[in-house]
């Protein structure tokens, strides 16, 4: 990973449900996108810098965020804003590295309704 450096992870599938009622569920998609921006001793910090969500039938654009990336590059774990007005908790891995073609995020995405949202796709950097 070098600082500059774009990580987009496009959904090829996905679900949510809302944490009130597990049993509202329904299919999610979206498109996430981090941008490295400084490298730790143990890691690198990144931003969030694009991407929807589309979740519920409403389709949520990430507006800002924060995230942190372990030394391996495999696991990144952050939170950020979206519009219209959410705010969610974001943990994303990789099989092998975010180098590498295939991952996962999983959202609590909280807007007018707290939902758990899960996307498996690739990855593009």
């Amino acid at each position: 990973m070098s600082v500059g450096q774009t990580i987009t992870l496009t959904s090829t599938q996905g679900t949510w449900r809302t944490l009130s009622t597990p049993a509202k569920n329904g299919t999610a998609s979206g498109t996430i996108t981090f941008t490295v921006t400084g490298k730790l001793s143990q890691g690198y910090t990144l931003s969030l810098t694009g991407g929807t969500l589309t979740v519920d039938g409403t389709t949520y654009t990430v507006s800002s965020g924060t995230a942190q990336m372990g030394r391996a590059a495999n696991v990144i774990v952050g939170q950020g804003t979206t519009t219209p007005t959410g705010q969610f908790l974001v943990t994303a891995s990789a099989r092998g590295s975010f180098a590498g073609t295939t991952g996962n995020v999983a959202l609590d995405l909280n807007g007018s309704t707290e939902y758990a949202v899960f996307l498996s796709g690739t990855i593009h950097n």
